[in-house]
């Protein structure tokens, strides 16, 4: 790139002000170099690209450096960082509260050098630096209460080795009436939730604390939508609640 010889041109003329901010290099607020020039009282357009020193041909914005009013950086940190902060506490929503913690350091990073010149945005570039640490850190629990709702699903998606038996299903009108046993066939203590299902129409009975190889009884009343005349339960065996909340069985 050829460089150009142009004097370089002030939008706006000079304050002579002891309390202005020190001229130098600065990132571009414009976005559109790599650097411009602030002499003190306001932006030129001497700009420069891989330390190459030019003019930029479109100018720079006008006013002394006190009228900056907006530094985009500093906002987006501020966003990003406390929308991170509040999400990566959520289980498995915690993967996106990461990446807007991160995303809130790297532009309050750079709101913090774009506030330089003028101090526009200082205060929110650091906010928005603290909420993005605060929500890494944050994700440390996110990540440890996914782990602990996860096994929760698997427990009850897979309750392990087990034997159920409908001992009897007897029908009176619209009510029918249904008991058997479950067997824990594993080593060690496990719970069950016992989905029965009668024309439709369905209970479930939560069995806890059996044993290994021992045997529960469990037993349930079903009201029908209509009179039954023929009694075929359906039984969905599970594991506990998750964290106690109801849900549907999981079936293949």
């Amino acid at each position: 790139m050829s460089t150009i010889s142009t004097a370089v041109t002030v939008l706006s003329p000079t304050v002579s002000d002891p309390s202005a901010p020190t001229p130098g290099w600065f990132p571009d607020p414009l976005g559109r170099y790599d650097h411009r020039y602030f002499n003190g009282a306001s932006w030129t357009s001497d700009v420069s690209v891989a330390g190459e020193r030019f003019v930029d041909p479109l100018g720079s914005s006008s006013g002394p450096a006190a009228d900056q009013t907006r530094n985009g950086a500093a906002t987006a940190s501020v966003v990003m960082g406390s929308i991170g902060l509040v999400i990566a506490f959520v289980p498995f929503v915690v993967v996106a509260g990461f990446a807007l913690a991160v995303l809130a350091l790297v532009f309050g990073i750079k709101g913090l050098r774009r506030s330089r010149p003028s101090g526009v945005g200082r205060g929110a570039s650091i906010a928005g630096i603290i909420m993005g640490g605060l929500g890494l850190a944050a994700t440390v629990v996110g990540v440890a209460l996914s782990v602990m709702v996860w096994n929760e699903v698997i427990a009850f998606a897979e309750p392990g080795p087990f034997e159920i038996d409908v001992s009897s299903c007897d029908v009176d009108g619209r009510r029918v009436d249904v008991d058997g046993t479950i067997t824990n066939l594993d080593d060690e203590r496990r719970g069950y939730t016992v989905f029965v299902e009668v024309d439709g129409r369905s209970e479930f009975v939560v069995v806890d604390d059996v044993d290994g190889g021992e045997t529960a009884r469990w037993a349930t009343v079903i009201t029908t939508p209509s009179v039954v005349s023929e009694c075929r339960p359906e039984v969905i065996v599970q594991g506990p609640f998750p964290y106690g909340v109801e849900v549907d069985p999981v079936t293949s």
